[in-house]
């Protein structure tokens, strides 16, 4: 495995009880991106970012924005994930956001959300016109109320929800399932990932 790393965001729990603030991520998404051929970088902290992108020998060829959370413009993780989105804009790194990471990048643009029913905890068919499997999983109360500004949509739901996005400046990115929750890793999304990552 050659040393490309992806730099990963991750989610954020904060116990009232305890008044402590915990950072997460699920294993199996490192795992995913391991079966893409890349290294992850697991971003816990500004600091922590600063030193991975000061580090000239890390071929950061990719920015991950991991599901979970609502959106918090006064949260850290806001505040990490839209450092890595300006960094993603700069460096023209490609940018994916699965769940949360979709709607962190399209509520940058200026979008907003809405409570959906029967997307949690379930499998159902997608339509796009581009290499996607028919079938995905779905963990979300969200769904896509207004779409940013210059995205386009590549996919919807068969109840016409908006489940995959793409901008059209941005190397950006945004899926409403979790590839990483699949039991087997879905070859076509590993495919799709590796090329938007211009993994050869």
């Amino acid at each position: 495995m050659k040393n490309e790393f992806i730099l990963i965001s991750m989610r954020q729990d904060f116990f009232y009880n305890k008044k402590e603030l915990r950072i997460a991520i699920d294993t199996k998404l490192i795992d995913w991106v391991l079966s893409l051929g890349f290294k992850p970088l697991l971003v816990s902290d500004l600091k922590t970012l600063d030193f991975f992108l000061k580090q000239d020998k890390l071929k950061i060829k990719g920015i991950l924005l991991s599901g979970g959370n609502e959106i918090n413009k006064n949260s850290l993780r806001y505040k990490i994930e839209k450092r890595l989105a300006d960094v993603s804009k700069r460096k023209k790194i490609p940018l994916l956001g699965i769940c949360h990471g979709l709607q962190f990048i399209n509520f940058l643009e200026g979008g907003s959300l809405k409570k959906i029913s029967n997307h949690v905890g379930t499998y159902h068919k997608i339509k796009s016109n581009d290499n996607y499997p028919l079938r995905v999983n779905s963990f979300h109360e969200n769904g896509l109320k207004k779409l940013g500004r210059n995205f386009k949509i590549i996919a919807y739901s068969y109840d016409n929800q908006i489940e995959a996005i793409k901008h059209k400046k941005y190397n950006w990115l945004g899926w409403m399932w979790h590839p990483e929750r699949d039991r087997v890793f879905n070859k076509s999304l590993k495919k799709i990932a590796k090329s938007f990552f211009n993994k050869k």
